[in-house]
């Protein structure tokens, strides 16, 4: 009863992107769902809230206002009644930040060595501009080795002058590093990866398989037995279980922000999210504290054939599958969209990427920064005179980041209504690029002076492992309906490989 037959870009005549309704609707058009859902959100407050040329804020309250829409048709069918969303533009700005709000015992969380050399804009030879990241030890070490370079400013300016940048980002991409040259919204959609992506919806939902509908279980006291919830193995964590997303298992392959925001926003509802990570990676503890509400979190590494295993035995048991590893490494340890369909029927896929799904540049690696600088975002944050001279990313604000990964959640309670009506196994994509040309597209920045972001009344404090952690709560309200995460974030690894309540 939910949905509609047209599938189609975000874009929509007569109601595009520079409209806070026309991005709530394009959204439903691209899932699959009937624009008039919509309707159940509503959004409050104008932009400019953040230091940007563009609208981030606004765009991220219409993607919220999206989200809890279609809780909103969740909770409608597990016998909740029809509830209103809300989010104000001022909220969705400060949960662009968030990790820049938190704090533990009173004092900042500092951000992991956030002087990075190799993580900065710098000058080439033929009067471009390259973006480096080196935000991880093995990316940084490996721009290094090929710049020939010490890990300080001088050296890196003086090597990456040395260079062309077309040349440069072509050599980076064949090293499997991260970088990219700056350039304009126009040299972008002109580029082969920037078309590939006009083409295509910020959210992507694809049918992978098939497999029967999954109703919807009504909620305890709702005209059901109350047992289990909305996934199809009827356990899932039972604290909370009444509400909106209760008993959805969500599997969390994901690192940094936009792919851990996707279960953090599942987790907020009710969802059972537990956190896989391998232990040999890099940690970012700031980050992980801030996406780490609501998640249980255990050590698994996908190449050890006994913690592989292990994995595939908790996919039987997922309702959702998030994973934001560089474009098809998983599929060399059997743990593709395609594959895991055939063991666990009704999955559904969510992954996370720089560049997106199609085109020439889809299998490299990248990051927030990256998407800025290739997109035009980097150019347009720059000054009005001289824009390449004075190229910059955003700050202290993640645009990109936060904003795919609420896209992401979208696409996987939009996923989880057109399983409960229609069946089948599906795949949901989201890519920074996408969401920073949505962004682009959503219109610049009105005049005015900045609008005082409503920080207090949204902060929140609880015991974590570590100590009083004070951070951004929900920022997206449904009404009569409670929000927030059950669980304070863990140290990485803390627990067991295992769903819980299961032996």
């Amino acid at each position: 009863m939910f949905l509609s037959s047209t599938v189609g870009p975000l874009r929509r005549k007569g109601a595009g992107v520079d409209s806070t309704e026309g991005v709530m609707r394009g959204l439903m058009d691209a899932a699959g769902l009937p624009g008039a859902l919509a309707d159940r959100a509503v959004v409050t407050g104008a932009e400019p809230v953040l230091e940007s040329p563009d609208q981030p804020a606004r765009v991220a309250a219409a993607v919220l206002g999206a989200q809890g829409a279609v809780l909103s048709a969740i909770l409608e069918a597990r016998g909740g009644g029809v509830r209103r969303a809300s989010i104000g533009v001022g909220a969705a700005g400060l949960a662009l930040r968030s990790v820049m709000l938190q704090t533990l015992w009173g004092r900042p969380i500092a951000l992991t060595e956030p002087d990075y050399p190799t993580v900065a804009i710098y000058g080439t030879r033929d009067g471009r501009f390259i973006m480096l990241n080196g935000g991880y030890p093995r990316l940084r070490e490996g721009l290094l080795r090929l710049l020939r370079c010490a890990d300080d400013v001088l050296a890196l300016t003086a090597a990456v002058a040395a260079h062309d940048a077309f040349e440069l980002e072509d050599a980076i991409a064949a090293n499997g590093l991260c970088g990219v040259m700056v350039r304009t919204g126009e040299e972008w959609r002109a580029h082969p990866q920037g078309a590939a992506l006009a083409g295509v919806p910020v959210v992507e939902l694809v049918r992978i398989g098939d497999a029967p509908p999954v109703p919807f279980r009504p909620l305890p006291g709702r005209g059901g037995s109350g047992e289990g919830g909305l996934g199809a193995q009827g356990g899932g964590n039972q604290v909370g279980g009444d509400r909106v997303l209760a008993g959805v298992r969500v599997l969390d392959l994901t690192h940094v922000i936009a792919g851990p925001t996707c279960a953090k926003s599942l987790a907020e509802h009710g969802a059972e999210v537990l956190h896989v990570y391998g232990p040999q990676r890099p940690q970012l503890p700031s980050f992980d504290m801030d996406t780490g509400h609501g998640k249980r979190s255990a050590f698994l590494d996908i190449t050890a054939p006994k913690d592989n295993a292990d994995l595939l035995a908790l996919v039987d048991g997922a309702d959702v599958f998030s994973q934001s590893y560089r474009p098809g490494r998983l599929a060399a340890h059997g743990l593709s969209p395609e594959r895991l369909a055939r063991r666990r029927p009704g999955l559904i896929y969510v992954s996370t990427s720089c560049y997106g799904h199609a085109g020439p540049w889809h299998l490299r690696p990248g990051f927030e920064q990256l998407a800025q600088a290739a997109t035009g975002m980097a150019v347009r944050l720059g000054s009005a005179d001289a824009p390449l001279l004075t190229s910059q990313v955003a700050a202290p604000y993640y645009p990109n980041d936060y904003v795919t990964g609420f896209l992401a959640a979208f696409g996987t309670l939009a996923a989880l209504l057109r399983r409960a009506e229609e069946g089948g196994s599906w795949h949901v994509r989201v890519s920074l690029c996408r969401t920073a040309m949505m962004i682009g597209e959503g219109g610049a920045r009105p005049p005015g002076p900045l609008v005082p972001l409503p920080e207090e009344p949204l902060m929140q404090t609880m015991r974590a492992p570590n100590g009083e952690l004070r951070f951004l709560g929900p920022v997206l309200q449904l009404e009569g309906v409670r929000s927030g995460w059950d669980l304070p974030p863990v140290p990485l690894g803390a627990d067991a490989p295992r769903w819980d309540g299961d032996s």
